[in-house]
Parts: structure tokens; C-alpha cells; sequence
């Protein structure tokens, strides 16, 4: 892939490398770079040569600071984009990252926030450097956020930290994260290339059969149980009065003026 793309590729040996390249988005996770994550990592499988990947963000500020909705693809297949549309590309997009066959490590630097977040949580390893922060921010912009991403918190964290996570709209700092279950390791930042990498190498020397596996089964194991009708209903019914509120216009002018919000439930 050329400089310019938002996702670039290197290979070594058994593992990819697949770096998000919005830094002066701070990796924002557009519905291109989603394809991109996606398409990617469907070709890694076919080729039956990739036993690890490593998902990572360029540049030194952040993973991936959220959601970038701006900027749409051209030329998407008809099948992909039948997905998104029935989905939505954040949801398409960690999707395959969880249905991968092989293991996906996020190596997080910087910040991890929103739908970044929740794309290391479709990860099936995490390591974070000491200096990362990681946190959701929907209880400070006002809206619920879709069932379909607090259950792969649920899945990932527990209940109880899930709850942590949401209801206090903190950015947790690496310490913090590890306590969560947010992180499986904390680094130096100076030996979070080299420590991911090694991790992935020493994942890519176990029998392919038996790590894709585990993986497969114990994704199968954790699926979210259906909700009745009546559930859907009502929770669509939660984000559409929040995301219709005064409150959520505040949460978004105060995300643009950077400042603190002032909530009054309406």
C-alpha cells in the first residue's frame, strides 16, 4: 500500500502489521480505513500465510481517538456495502476483527477513546504503553451508546467495569485499564514495539489449527444471547430520546469548545 493509504501493511514472517494511518486525525476511524481493517485482514486469511496480526495507530499520539464519519469510500463491493449498510461500518468493520481466524493484538500508544476503544476490545490482546489512556465518553456527549458495542465491553470487562467505564465517562490511565481487564499488558513506551512483536511471534509458533481453535470456539462460547422484540424496541427507543435531547446538543458543543458540559436531563 502507498504512503497515502489510511491502512498500511508490512509483513514479517507469520505476522501482519497493520498500521492505521490518520495521524492528523489521530487515527479516527473512518468508513474507509474500516474497509480497509476489513478487506485486509479477508486477504491475510486467503492467503493462509498470517498466523498473528497487530493492529496499531501512526504516529505518537493516540490508537484511535474515535469515530470519523466524514469521509466516504468509493468503489466499496456490493456485498461489503450491504453489510455496512445493514450494520453500520463501525460495527462491519470490528466484526471482522473479531471473526478473524487468526489473533489481532492492539498495540495502544497515546489515546484509545470512543470507538477506538471499542476496536481494541474486537482485539483479542492488548498491550498498552505506560502512557496510554483509554476511556468512552457517551455519558459526556449525551448519548446511548448501541447494544451490539456494550455487550463486546461486557464480553471483554465484566458487567461491573463495563458499568465503570459508561457511567463515568473517565479516560483511564494504563494502571487503571490493566486493573479493568481494559489492557493484558502494560510496557515502557520505549519497548511496546519490541515486547508486541514478540508476542506475536511467540503466538504464531503455536499450532495454527489449535490457536484459530480456541479462537473460533471461544468466540462462538461468548455471543451476545438475542434480545426479545420488545427489549430492541425500548433501548432503540432509549438512544433515539437521548440522541434527540437538549442535552445531547450540549454534550456535542462542549466536546467543540472544550469545555465542561452542563447537563439538565432534557
Amino acid at each position: 500500500m502507498s504512503e497515502e493509504s489510511e491502512l498500511l501493511l508490512e509483513i514479517k514472517d507469520n505476522v501482519a502489521i497493520l498500521t492505521m494511518n490518520r495521524p492528523q486525525r489521530r487515527n479516527a476511524l473512518s468508513t474507509g480505513l474500516l474497509v480497509s481493517i476489513a478487506q485486509t485482514l479477508k486477504n491475510l486469511e486467503s492467503e493462509k500465510k498470517i498466523r498473528c496480526a497487530i493492529l496499531r495507530g501512526a504516529g505518537e499520539k493516540a490508537f484511535s481517538a474515535g469515530m470519523d464519519l466524514t469521509a466516504v469510500p468509493e468503489g466499496v463491493p456490493s456485498d461489503i456495502q450491504e453489510a455496512i449498510d445493514s450494520k453500520g461500518p463501525l460495527q462491519f468493520g470490528l466484526d471482522i476483527v473479531e471473526e478473524c481466524v487468526f489473533p489481532v493484538i492492539a498495540m495502544i500508544r497515546g489515546y484509545c477513546m470512543g470507538a477506538g476503544c471499542e476496536l481494541s476490545m474486537a482485539c483479542d490482546l492488548r498491550v498498552g504503553s505506560e502512557n496510554c489512556r483509554m476511556g468512552m465518553p457517551p455519558a459526556r456527549l449525551g448519548i446511548v451508546y448501541p447494544p451490539a458495542g456494550l455487550y463486546r465491553f461486557i464480553r471483554n470487562i465484566g458487567l461491573p467495569n463495563t458499568k465503570k467505564l459508561f457511567y463515568t465517562a473517565k479516560n483511564f490511565d494504563a494502571s487503571e485499564a490493566y486493573e479493568m481487564g481494559m489492557l493484558h499488558y502494560v510496557v515502557p513506551d520505549e519497548e511496546l514495539e519490541n515486547f508486541t512483536l514478540e508476542l506475536a511471534e511467540g503466538i504464531s509458533k503455536n499450532a495454527p489449527l489449535s490457536v484459530s481453535g480456541h479462537k473460533r470456539a471461544l468466540y462462538l462460547m461468548t455471543q451476545a444471547p438475542a434480545l426479545s422484540d420488545e427489549a430492541k424496541a425500548e433501548i432503540d427507543q432509549l438512544m433515539g430520546r437521548a440522541l434527540g435531547s437538549e442535552d445531547a446538543k450540549e454534550g456535542l458543543a462542549a466536546f467543540v469548545q472544550k469545555r465542561d458540559p452542563v447537563f439538565k436531563g432534557e
